[in-house]
């Protein structure tokens, strides 16, 4: 039975009382084995002692006997000496049936041996008969007179042995002491097991709780192990959140990027059937053209984020070009000369990188986009070396850049932290005194960087 009940898999607020039975049983088992022992190494080391003070008494009993003493010959306090087995009083019965050599106790005339006492003795009620013939017998042999007689010494157990009142008292105060043991033993594991579990339950508690934002937490008492399970809980559900919000806004800058390039198309082809001069149908193709590029530009932007999540995306390291920075910069220009801004290039190595280049255009692009929208005049520096790229404006630094819109490039600060963990880049604002902001992209180390 408890071997079922302990295989039955329980809910952590049961388990307290399932480890209350299990160590109970055990320390139930424990006790009465111990009780037990206890009792039997008592009785054994009383009746060693007496039985090594009758064996010790047989020299001085013969020596006495072979002086012309007289039976029965009183040995101390409690030794009684013979010879003769019909001067030894009947309430101990006939002595004469035990061998030469004999020593141990007589229970009940003639049964004798430590089980034997230990379960017929009358521990926790009074005896009712009064009488105990029990005694502790050594039987041997001397020559007395040209002839061989037997010596028999007798040692009452009622004289020698603690009483059946001690043995209740003492048999009481053990099981009461092992009783106090089992309750205190019982109320620690109870205790500890509820200490263990709380964590688990709270925990348990909170993730089915529907307040997913609430922060995972464990009593201050819980082990080490419970508090670094919260807080990985809580990284986890924080990094979960940021990917939500990451791929959140990729659907909305995606929906803004492909939703402007359309709209110029429509644009310029309901306009080209108002005006056939050439010179404005030459015009709308290329703002046409130009829309296609962008969304081209971005269609293969996020197929190569997606095949960079699949890794199925070549991630072999190329060289940045200097051509490729100016094709990613001249889209802007028109944007930056409209608020009298001059982006300066300052290329002085080319570094290794992963990125394509449609995504390197969306991440360049956002970052440059930002510091235009940041700065109302002024410089914009670009530089690259073979470890960082930094996108330095003199805006309205970095509590004011960080105030971005939920729509187009002002989403661009989160698709790029998004771009750069998912290519080991390192991303980081620094602020720039007295006014001024410096996006840093710092590249991961390879061989060549």
């Amino acid at each position: 039975m408890l071997k079922r009940l302990l295989n039955r898999v329980p809910s952590a607020s049961k388990l307290p009382q399932k480890l209350l039975i299990y160590f109970s049983s055990i320390a139930l088992m424990i006790g009465l084995t111990l009780y037990i022992s206890m009792l039997s190494l008592m009785q054994w080391i009383e009746d060693e002692v007496n039985q090594h003070e009758l064996e010790s008494s047989a020299p001085f009993a013969i020596s006495l006997f072979q002086q012309g003493a007289k039976q029965p010959l009183q040995i101390g306090l409690h030794v009684e000496a013979y010879y003769s087995a019909e001067l030894i009083p009947e309430q101990y019965g006939d002595l004469s049936q035990f061998p030469n050599g004999f020593s141990g106790e007589v229970v009940d005339r003639g049964e004798s041996g430590l089980l034997h006492e230990i379960f017929n003795f009358n521990l926790l009620v009074n005896d009712t008969l009064g009488v105990n013939n029990e005694l502790f017998l050594y039987r041997s042999e001397f020559e007395l007179n040209g002839t061989m007689q037997p010596l028999y010494l007798i040692m009452p157990s009622e004289n020698v042995e603690l009483s059946d009142s001690e043995w209740r008292s003492i048999n009481l105060f053990v099981l009461g002491f092992i009783g106090m043991l089992f309750l205190l033993f019982g109320f620690a594991i109870h205790k500890l097991s509820r200490r263990l579990v709380e964590p688990v339950e709270q925990l348990s508690k909170q993730l089915q709780s529907p307040e997913m934002h609430k922060t995972f937490n464990v009593p201050p008492q819980s082990a080490a192990e419970f508090s670094e399970l919260a807080n990985s809980l809580n990284d986890y559900r924080q990094q979960n959140e940021q990917m939500i919000k990451q791929e959140q806004a990729f659907a909305r800058y995606a929906s803004h990027e492909l939703r402007t390039p359309i709209t110029v198309i429509s644009g310029a082809a309901k306009l080209q059937e108002h005006n056939n001069a050439p010179e404005f149908q030459a015009r709308q193709r290329d703002r046409i053209q130009r829309a296609a590029f962008e969304m081209q530009h971005t269609v293969d932007a996020l197929l190569s984020i997606v095949k960079q999540e699949k890794g199925t995306e070549n991630n072999d390291y190329r060289a940045l070009e200097l051509k490729e920075i100016e094709q990613i910069i001249a889209p802007l220009l028109l944007l930056a000369n409209a608020k009298n801004i001059h982006i300066i290039l300052d290329f002085k190595q080319a570094p290794l990188i992963k990125p394509s280049p449609a995504v390197l255009r969306m991440l360049l692009s956002n970052v440059i986009s930002n510091a235009i929208n940041a700065s109302d005049s002024g410089e914009i520096a670009i530089r690259i070396d073979k470890e960082q790229i930094e996108i330095i404006d003199m805006g309205r630094g970095l509590s004011s850049s960080e105030n971005r819109n939920e729509e187009g490039h002002g989403l661009g600060l989160l698709i790029v932290d998004s771009l750069c963990q998912r290519y080991q880049w390192q991303f980081s604002l620094i602020e720039i005194a007295p006014k001024g902001c410096c996006a840093r992209l710092t590249l991961p180390v390879t061989e060549n960087n």
